[in-house]
């Protein structure tokens, strides 16, 4: 299940990559190359991503204490994350301007305070919700008593949205993304699911076809304004494509390596699509090609960065963080919070995935 979910992975940040190049092509030439209505269907790279994310959580975290689980999350995502931010805030300074509560939302992943405000590496509001869905899990470990908590929050947060951006994010739809991965990753394998993949994939098409897919920005995705039409025309179908895909019988190959360098190509492309698109004013060419050459470019590069830098730093990191306990004081002796994940007490964690793949699940997961 996990190569299959690899591939997977590159298959969503692909279909994010082209949806992105092709609205870089609209803005610098005003033609578009590709219908619209089915670049679009690239946006629900994202929901790929958070109902693979519900999944792979509900694999590692069983067996883990949640000081383990949130280390174990926060180092993986977090470094490079913000390496990749660096040159986003002076881009972000020179357009739509900096404030303080950007700066704030792009270091701690947070973006509700007397404003809802986007990090300034705009993909990351999609880790914003990461975050809070790896907090969530962590409290879980801690006491399962907090599922029941958790669930009135959200629900809460969901019927006052309209009483501020921290109860925007905290109620946002989307959460139910993550809460559907690690549903179908309870529910397991069944002798029908992989038909779900291409029913999964010919819903898309069609709601492309239908010209039904939202076609938000930051802002929306973050105050969840068209979120639960996004679940219904993007969601529904996103999960049905992982619940097939977990049926997939995948090996180690180029594609699941490809599925481990995702995490940079995510963070990375939108950088380089914006600095071609200098380029691309001076030296105009046919949106086609301007489309290709940011694939290729940002294919390349991720491919490089992933190689490079992130693989390195990960090892380095690895190498000298300091043990969960003395990391941070959540340390529990059994697993309290396997009522979510399908574990109810330690005698069951027989069935659960050894430590070893649990680590390797968990240096893959972005």
């Amino acid at each position: 299940m996990i190569w299959s979910l690899q591939t997977l992975r590159f298959a969503a940040a692909s279909m994010v990559l082209f949806l992105h190049a092709v609205q870089s092509a609209m803005r610098i030439s005003g033609v578009g190359a590709v219908p619209y209505q089915y670049a679009l269907v690239g946006s629900a790279g994202v929901d790929i991503f958070f109902v693979i994310s519900g999944v792979i959580m509900a694999t590692v975290a069983p067996g883990r204490t949640a000081a383990e689980f949130i280390q174990a999350r926060v180092l993986r995502v977090v470094p490079i994350y913000l390496l990749c931010s660096i040159p986003a805030l002076p881009m972000m300074a020179i357009g739509p301007g900096l404030g303080w509560r950007n700066i704030l939302a792009t270091l701690f992943l947070w973006p509700a305070t007397d404003q809802m405000a986007a990090p300034a590496l705009g993909v990351a509001w999609t880790l914003c919700f990461e975050m809070l869905f790896y907090a969530a899990v962590a409290l879980v470990l801690c006491d399962r008593r907090w599922l029941y908590a958790l669930a009135a929050i959200f629900t809460g947060a969901f019927l006052l949205r309209w009483a501020g951006p921290v109860f925007q994010f905290l109620g946002n739809p989307i959460i139910l993304e993550f809460v559907a991965g690690v549903a179908i990753a309870r529910i397991g394998k069944v002798r029908w699911g992989f038909g779900m993949l291409p029913l999964g994939v010919a819903a898309l098409f069609l709601t492309a076809w239908l010209e039904v897919i939202p076609n938000g920005h930051t802002g929306l995705f973050l105050t969840g304004e068209e979120n639960l039409l996004r679940i219904a025309i993007l969601g529904i179908p996103a999960v049905l494509i992982v619940y097939g895909a977990m049926h997939l019988r995948a090996q180690q190959s180029v594609w699941t390596y490809l599925g481990e360098a995702s995490y940079s190509l995510y963070l990375v492309h939108p950088i380089l699509i914006s600095a071609l698109a200098i380029m691309w004013v001076f030296h105009p060419v046919d949106p086609n090609v301007i489309i290709v050459v940011a694939i290729l470019v940002s294919l390349v590069t991720s491919w490089r960065v992933h190689e490079r830098i992130e693989k390195p730093m990960n090892a380095w990191i690895k190498r000298r963080k300091p043990s969960a306990a003395g990391w941070a004081n959540a340390t529990v002796t059994a697993f309290p919070g396997g009522h979510l994940l399908g574990v109810e007490k330690p005698g069951s964690f027989a069935n659960a995935p050894s430590a070893a793949a649990c680590e390797a699940a968990s240096a893959r997961e972005g």
